[in-house]
């Protein structure tokens, strides 16, 4: 479902805001945590696959400032009617024949449909009024914990200065069919001939409440004797401090340098960005096996834990997000507390007796959640029962031989892949890889590669390697 959700709100973006500035709500369930005023703060990329995250640190501006008086009204523009339809169907099909010896033939339907209807308006925080507010209002003093707080770590603070909302409840339905037929011919004294077919269909539907925020724009909040708002900042301005500074979250960015080259890029930068650096697959592979190296210091018991917590982590996506929460507010405080579930089976693969947290450790478990964030809802559940069957080996393999065949990525061409006996639209590497938004086939080429898959098929590759490494290690 978050594939049909973030489908629809791209199209939504695409059609109102030609700049590009407007960012698209990662999680619906967080979405009142981007109201215009509200402080963020961002999290950078630690891939070339991700692309920098904002999170909400919740405080408003308001809080920070003196007097301590409600925001100023924002403006209102629109409401907007948008109406959103995609219908698409792909087929293909495979004969195998050996002269006096009969033959095998099979083929593949699947078809798809997304569609949904909304009004939006947009939020904005006129110009005219950050300036008014910077006459008016000062900065708290002594300075707002929460502020020290992100001082110290050098983190850059962010203000939200325009939303989209819906007007009015959307419903977001989604429907997927799958088709498969195959017939057997073996010639002989006694002739034998078969057939057979089945299908597989499935109708979601998801409901976005009224008020709800679906994309926000950003701009960087600057403290030094006082306060300032800089709409189009360069890459040296900091919020705190002079352009020198450095944020403590780009540690974890240092030993990886294929991943690291997108940070703190703008979609439209990133996507550009990606199709440059596609330079040598080995890189690629070197880093990523790093990571897993990092990841499987671990004992064979706490490996087992920790797959077994994430399959069932990867089940929810709200229980995802939890657990990254966790994790930051555990590096940023120092402590995590106890948990329960699978969310606390998680955490005590990677927390001290002492519930410290193993900093080394958390930091290659955030390259994993950052390759899962690049994923959507339909993998996550893919994911989930391939650890379920502790069996991710063999599509990490596809996707390695895919990234190879069609490195350095630029342009759209056909692969063949070295296909096991279980190839179909209901193969969990099939499924995988559609939704990363490649076209498959059941015979070869098997798959048209376009460069709109990168970043999400580096992801995929990322995810399937670390949970391939870790599986070998219990």
């Amino acid at each position: 479902m978050a594939s049909a959700f973030a489908g629809v709100i791209k199209n939504v973006i695409r059609e109102l805001d030609r700049s590009g500035g407007l960012l698209p709500v990662e999680n619906l369930g967080s979405s009142t945590s981007f109201q215009p005023y509200y402080l963020l703060i961002q999290k950078p990329s630690s891939s070339l696959f991700g692309k920098p995250r904002f999170a909400c640190v919740h405080l408003s501006i308001k809080d920070i400032l003196e007097p301590n008086a409600p925001e100023p009204a924002v403006e209102r523009v629109g409401p907007f009617h948008f109406q959103d339809t995609v219908d698409g169907q792909l087929q293909g099909n495979v004969e195998l024949a050996t002269p006096g010896q009969g033959k095998l033939g099979c083929g593949a339907t699947l078809s798809g449909t997304t569609s949904a209807s909304m009004n939006v308006c947009t939020l904005r925080v006129s110009p005219n009024t950050w300036i008014a507010m910077q006459k008016e209002r000062h900065l708290q003093k002594p300075e707002h914990k929460i502020l020290q707080q992100l001082r110290h770590r050098g983190d850059n603070v962010y203000v939200v200065t325009e939303v989209l909302q819906t007007q009015k409840e959307v419903e977001v339905t989604y429907t997927r069919k799958r088709e498969g037929s195959g017939q057997l011919a073996l010639p002989g004294a006694l002739y034998f001939q078969g057939g057979g077919q089945g299908h597989r269909s499935c109708k979601k539907t998801l409901t976005i409440p009224s008020g709800s925020i679906l994309a926000f724009r950003v701009a960087l909040l600057v403290i030094g004797s006082d306060w300032e708002i800089i709409f189009l900042p360069d890459k040296k301005q900091r919020t705190f401090g002079g352009g020198d500074q450095m944020p403590s979250s780009y540690k974890i960015l240092k030993p990886f340098g294929f991943f690291s080259k997108c940070l703190l890029q703008s979609d439209a930068a990133h996507t550009e960005n990606s199709l440059m650096l596609a330079q040598d697959f080995e890189d690629l592979q070197a880093e990523v096996e790093a990571q897993a190296e990092g990841l499987c210091i671990l004992s064979p018991e706490l490996c087992q834990q920790l797959l077994t917590g994430l399959g069932q982590v990867l089940r929810d996506e709200m229980t995802l997000h939890h657990l990254e929460e966790l994790l930051e507010q555990g590096l940023c405080c120092g402590r995590v507390e106890l948990q329960t579930g699978p969310v606390g089976d998680v955490l005590e693969c990677l927390v001290q007796p002492c519930r410290m947290l193993e900093e080394e450790l958390v930091e290659h478990f955030f390259y994993l959640l950052g390759a899962l964030a690049e994923l959507n809802e339909a993998q996550h559940m893919e994911l989930a029962q391939m650890l379920e069957a502790r069996a991710p080996l063999g599509p990490c393999s596809l996707v390695e031989s895919l990234l190879e065949q069609s490195a350095p990525w630029q342009k759209p061409v056909p692969v063949s892949l070295p296909l096991g006996s279980s190839w179909g639209p209901e193969a969990p590497i099939w499924i995988l890889l559609e939704e990363c938004g490649l076209e498959l086939k059941a015979n070869a080429p098997h798959v048209r590669w376009v460069p709109e898959a990168l970043d999400q098929t580096l992801a995929l590759y990322a995810c399937l390697a670390l949970l391939s490494k870790l599986s070998q290690s219990q």
